[in-house]
């Protein structure tokens, strides 16, 4: 299964310990809107994401469910609750088509056991993602909403490598991810293009300038 050691954790390992990791490993399918597990669910593997989109969430009575993180392909998931051998707090859906490696908890742990090398890998990935927590909750913390929006449409544009930038999630979600209300989000969208920062047509957005944009982030007042 070349899908396994194309990821970046088990690219060192031997050939021997690849063909009895695939000997575990299962191919899953997802279609969008499919539920990869359910908060409350043991978390009994490690799933790694070839390719499509997975969106963590903590479920809300209210229907307003807090999107935690978004998960892409070559991206994994499940590490720390496997570890931890706990249900998960967090839900995980298929925002589109999306083919994961499903890695069974004993098999993972029995590789780690053999190999340092993945799991000093491993504890750095982790240690990542935690300092990419840390970061969010400082942004909510020091940014205000449109700080927020605009360093949001910067990443976008930095990861498709283009001005003209396409919303991966409906607006909503967005909202979510970014710690504010659909209508905040609204508000500050309007306010970007009163502004002739940016145009909005439906998911796609093109950024008129992104050194405007970064001087706008930078000048308005903390508490706009």
């Amino acid at each position: 299964m070349g899908l396994l050691q194309n990821h970046a954790l088990f690219r060192h390992i031997s050939q021997e310990e690849v063909r009895e990791l695939q000997k575990e490993v299962l191919k899953l399918e997802l279609d969008k809107g499919a539920m990869l597990f359910r908060k409350g669910d043991m978390a009994e593997a490690t799933y790694i994401v070839v390719f499509g989109l997975v969106k963590l969430c903590l479920p809300s009575s209210q229907g307003n469910d807090k999107v935690l993180e978004l998960i892409r392909g070559g991206q994994s998931l499940g590490e720390a609750m496997m570890f931890l051998d706990e249900p998960y707090p967090f839900y995980a859906e298929a925002l589109e088509n999306t083919l994961l490696l499903k890695i069974p908890r004993h098999a993972l742990l029995q590789l780690l056991d053999r190999s340092p090398l993945i799991s000093r890998q491993m504890l750095a990935g982790l240690s990542y993602r935690l300092l990419g927590f840390i970061r969010n909750v400082e942004r909510y913390s020091l940014q205000n909403a449109t700080q927020r929006v605009i360093d949001y449409l910067l990443q976008l544009s930095a990861s498709q490598h283009s001005n003209d930038i396409r919303l991966e999630l409906k607006k909503h979600l967005v909202a979510s991810l970014l710690n504010l209300s659909p209508e905040t989000l609204s508000r500050v969208l309007h306010q970007l293009m009163d502004e002739q920062l940016i145009r909005v047509c439906g998911s796609n957005i093109h950024i008129a300038s992104e050194e405007a944009l970064k001087s706008y982030q930078t000048h308005i007042p903390a508490m706009h």
